[in-house]
């Protein structure tokens, strides 16, 4: 999969995360994948980010000093300039119920934590082809 929208175009990524280890690892490894990558470390600054400068996704912490994930995700999806960006949860929680909200508030996948850098962009690949093909990943469960 090419990270690239049309020639010469480059994908871009937003990143709400707290934490400042894991938000340099994440813009690392997607930079060296060659996305454009902006970074926030809070669900306010995430959400203004993200409707100044609507990302081709979003990569989300679910635990977020000020709105969490939740809240964070509800607010992009009920707003018509972000409702189609979509997200990808971080979580180090494998709770079947929080998964069910996160689902239910709008996101298009999970990546757990500790994150490794080829499941990152893997995701993040598999979910903006999803998104050029309008729809979103199904599971065989």
């Amino acid at each position: 999969m090419e990270p690239s929208k049309a020639a010469g175009s480059i994908l871009s990524v937003l990143v709400i995360e707290d934490n400042a280890v894991d938000r340099v690892f994440i813009q690392n490894v997607l930079r060296k994948a060659d996305f454009e990558v902006m970074a926030v470390e809070n669900g306010r600054q995430g959400v203004a980010m993200a409707k100044q400068k609507p990302p081709d996704v979003i990569v989300l912490d679910y635990f977020l000093p000020d709105l969490s994930g939740l809240e964070v995700c509800r607010i992009l999806k009920g707003n018509p300039g972000t409702k189609n960006i979509p997200i990808i949860f971080l979580t180090v929680a494998e709770d079947g119920y929080m998964l069910l909200e996160c689902y239910e508030a709008g996101a298009h996948t999970f990546l757990n934590k500790p994150i490794c850098s080829k499941e990152l962009i893997r995701e993040v690949e598999l979910t903006l082809q999803d998104k050029r093909e309008g729809g979103r990943k199904e599971y065989d469960l």
